[in-house]
């Protein structure tokens, strides 16, 4: 999966926990649950961060045979993020097509 897939849903996770903490001002008995879940969200969102902010040195950019614009890639097995061109990595570094 792309990088920026994760993100995305860090980003989903996170603001999932804020409005689930924020809706706790409509349901007051709920506040203690509410803020102990959304809590939760919001660490998740953060912990995937953590984990995929590193990864960003090592991507490596290579250009899409099918679109021909350039795509971080990022494991062996990845797809263009642009044209969702799946693509694998070859002995000597680059990238070529990869038909499943």
């Amino acid at each position: 999966m792309n990088v920026d897939k994760w993100r995305n849903w860090a980003l989903v996770m996170m603001f999932g926990g804020f409005f689930v903490m924020y809706s706790g001002v409509y349901h007051r008995a709920w506040i203690p649950y509410l803020m102990v879940i959304g809590g939760l969200g919001v660490l998740a969102g953060i912990l995937v961060y953590f984990r995929f902010g590193p990864v960003n040195p090592t991507v490596h950019e290579a250009e899409c045979p099918r679109c021909g614009r350039v795509t971080r890639l990022t494991g062996a097995y990845d797809a263009c993020r642009h044209c969702r061109q799946p693509m694998r990595r070859v002995p000597g570094g680059g990238y070529e097509p990869y038909v499943k």
